[in-house]
């Protein structure tokens, strides 16, 4: 089992697959996401530095909660977030469609060679 120093609070913890904070920043972080989505669902459409005011939660956290897909920038609002890749303004997540479509189609082909280089090239038999 390994342990790890939670890089937000610094507290010794056993760190799970997929899990890189603490149970309790996790527990944390998710109450201050959910502050956030309640928020927004009684004030629709709520400006950036209004919604960290009037919950608490740091704009840089909302700007997080964004780029991971778990809110959505309203239509009015575009410019807040843009495509890592070729910086057209984005709804939510860290890529636009077609960018993301690039990056998926470029990641299937690299591992697509490193399994013929691990295993070998296959052959078959052509009907």
């Amino acid at each position: 089992m390994s342990l790890k120093n939670c890089p937000k609070c610094k507290r010794l913890f056993s760190p799970k697959p997929g899990h890189f904070i603490c149970p309790e920043c996790e527990k944390q972080d998710e109450q201050e996401f959910q502050k956030v989505r309640e928020y927004l669902r009684k004030n629709r459409g709520a400006d950036i530095n209004v919604v960290s005011e009037e919950t608490g939660v740091s704009t840089k956290k909302i700007l997080k909660y964004l780029r991971e897909g778990k809110l959505e920038v309203s239509e009015g609002m575009k410019d807040l977030i843009k495509c890592e890749k070729c910086g057209v303004s984005i709804r939510n997540g860290q890529f636009c469609r077609k960018c993301s479509e690039e990056v998926s189609k470029q990641f299937s082909s690299l591992l697509a060679v490193e399994q013929i280089e691990k295993n070998g090239p296959k052959m078959h038999i052509r009907k």
